[in-house]
């Protein structure tokens, strides 16, 4: 019998498995997970659960810690507002205002060195070699009370490119100074992406020998299309992406890719700087069948998701959400190149009942 490693390296190197991996993006919020399956922590929650692949965050424990902040010293008590996404109601953006590329320079820019990651590399190696494991670009932050071990197997905060630079100026204003001022846009990415490079190449220097694949997570699209248009994608976002690709694939790591939404326009472009992965695949959305998807890209991409986390695992019974794997599973996991699992984060709403569901037909259904 395949082991979850096993299953999961020939899904992405489109070799046939036994069955599918699965794997779940998330839990929002996690203490009914936790609660159900008697787990401690989320680390905990996906061994129980025993999903495919189980990853460890390194630990922030610089300056902005005080006071409740986020690692780039914003304040994190607005951020989850009901509604709010980049809104005012989300709280301040610091560099909304900045008119120079000198008040960007004096930012207070974190700096790589104020985290570690060495706990996410000891973590790991408790995990077994039987089960995939993955460098990951989110960091926990070390809050009172816990210790950098306990912060390490929690939730942690994401380090995007293009939602960073959201977050510091307001989604509408970098919407508009991409047009108006797009030097200030550069000056703001430069420092973004020194500050990733710094921690992916601390994080995979730390973790050398122990994960098999790295996770770089960036949201630039929605349900509807992108986000910018795709000549500026090209210009502002993509060479930073070869960039943090790249370094991934120096260490000789398969490359997993967190983007939402539909981005066909420049998913070529992802797939030629080494793209491996893609999660999470919402095949409801235009642009993304699943049939097209796997005859145009299938070669070259393995598709993580796929079992729609806006209305089958809501909505639908047990019974609807096993047709779904089955679905999925029949035309995107054919030759390998799928992991099955909700296709974003499994919210409140979720019958626990459905997730079992989804599990146990991914598990048992052989094509």
């Amino acid at each position: 019998m395949e082991t979850p490693r096993e299953r999961m390296l020939k899904a992405i190197n489109h070799i046939q498995p036994e069955t599918v991996p699965v794997n779940i993006m998330g839990f929002d919020p996690a203490d009914r997970w936790l609660e159900h399956f008697g787990a401690t922590d989320m680390f905990d929650l996906r061994a129980v659960i025993g999903l495919d692949v189980q990853f460890a965050r390194p630990v922030y424990f610089g300056p902005n810690v005080a006071g409740g902040c986020d690692i780039w010293g914003k304040d994190t008590s607005t951020m989850g507002a009901t509604g709010a996404g980049y809104g005012t109601g989300r709280g301040s953006y610091p560099l909304a205002h900045a008119t120079t590329l000198a008040e960007i320079d004096r930012f207070p820019w974190p700096d790589p060195d104020d985290i570690d990651y060495q706990v996410a590399a000891d973590l790991m190696r408790s995990v077994s070699p039987e089960t995939l494991r993955q460098a990951r670009s989110t960091c926990s932050v070390q809050r009172e009370g816990l210790t950098r071990a306990e912060a390490s197997r929690g939730v942690g905060q994401w380090l995007p490119l293009l939602c960073t630079v959201f977050d510091l100026m307001g989604m509408e204003e970098t919407l508009i100074k991409l047009q108006t001022e797009p030097k200030l846009i550069e000056a703001v990415i430069a420092h973004v992406e020194a500050f990733i490079l710094g921690y992916e190449r601390r994080l995979l220097e730390a973790t050398r020998g122990l994960v098999d694949v790295y996770e770089y997570a960036d949201d630039f699209a929605a349900q509807q299309g992108m986000l910018i248009s795709p000549a500026h994608w090209r210009r502002f976002l993509k060479p930073s992406y070869e960039k943090i690709y790249g370094l991934a694939k120096s260490y000789g790591l398969k490359l997993w890719i967190h983007n939402c939404g539909t981005f066909r326009p420049v998913l070529g472009d992802m797939i030629d700087m080494g793209m491996d992965i893609w999660e999470t695949v919402q095949v409801h959305l235009r642009g993304n069948d699943p049939e097209e998807l796997k005859r145009e890209y299938g070669r070259h991409l393995t598709f993580f998701g796929a079992i729609n986390s806006q209305r089958t695992l809501p909505y639908g019974t047990p019974d609807e959400v096993r047709a779904e794997v089955r679905k999925r599973i029949s035309v995107l996991g054919r030759g390998g190149g799928y992991i099955c699992g909700p296709d974003h984060t499994v919210m409140a709403d979720v019958p626990v009942e459905n997730v079992l569901a989804m599990l146990d037909e991914a598990r048992t259904f052989r094509l």
